[in-house]
């Protein structure tokens, strides 16, 4: 072989592997390096949790939302009552004989129609009462709706429940005599309730008729 070709095959030879080397250097170019996920990055798949704002020492915690409602206390049993150590005007009162519970309602009913049978001689006075006087004159803005309204203190102690005392809610077309009268029947008057226990107050309100 002569010198000539030896040249020729040789200059090949570098040509090829310089093609090679390229090559190589383009493909391994061409690929991009893998990048680490991080917040706001392109293969980031969840977000970074949120800085935590440093509270500098004794700070006072962070007063509720104006939106959340206040929380206020049970009413215990549901029942208009209060222990006898309330003073009387903080006592609920019940509108009606039903609000006092199953266990009460049927007895304070059965002895609130026994008073009122022994009111009879009220009611019979109040009447020759307003035959002897002239018919009472209100002004356009006091005429009465309805008899006179009482509420009683009910007490508890073992056995039953007292009426220990009234409070006139209103008179309407009632009489100041004949309210005296009911009142004075009605103070003291028992309720018989086997198995009460003492101790508890209750205030209800009583229709006069």
């Amino acid at each position: 072989m002569g010198p000539r070709r030896l040249i020729l095959i040789g200059g090949a030879g570098i040509a090829f592997l310089g093609a090679v080397a390229v090559a190589l250097i383009l493909w391994l170019g061409g690929s991009p390096a893998p990048m680490a996920a991080g917040p706001g990055g392109p293969d980031a798949t969840t977000a970074a949790p949120p800085a935590l704002v440093p509270q500098p020492p004794g700070a006072p915690a962070p007063l509720p939302s104006a939106s959340e409602p206040p929380v206020s206390p049970p009413r215990i049993g549901g029942r208009p009552h209060a222990a006898a150590s309330v003073a009387w005007d903080q006592v609920p009162t019940a509108a009606r004989l039903f609000d006092l519970g199953p266990g009460l309602a049927a007895p304070v009913n059965a002895a609130l129609k026994s008073a009122r049978d022994t009111m009879d001689t009220c009611f019979e006075e109040d009447t020759r009462l307003l035959a002897s006087r002239p018919a009472p004159k209100y002004g356009p803005d006091e005429l009465p709706t309805g008899p006179a309204v009482l509420v009683l203190r009910l007490e508890s102690r073992a056995g039953g429940l007292d009426v220990v005392d009234t409070e006139v809610e209103s008179l309407g077309t009632s009489t100041r005599e004949l309210v005296e009268c009911a009142r004075h029947v009605l103070k003291g008057w028992p309720v018989a309730v086997p198995n009460a226990t003492g101790g508890i107050r209750y205030r209800l309100i009583y229709l006069l008729q």
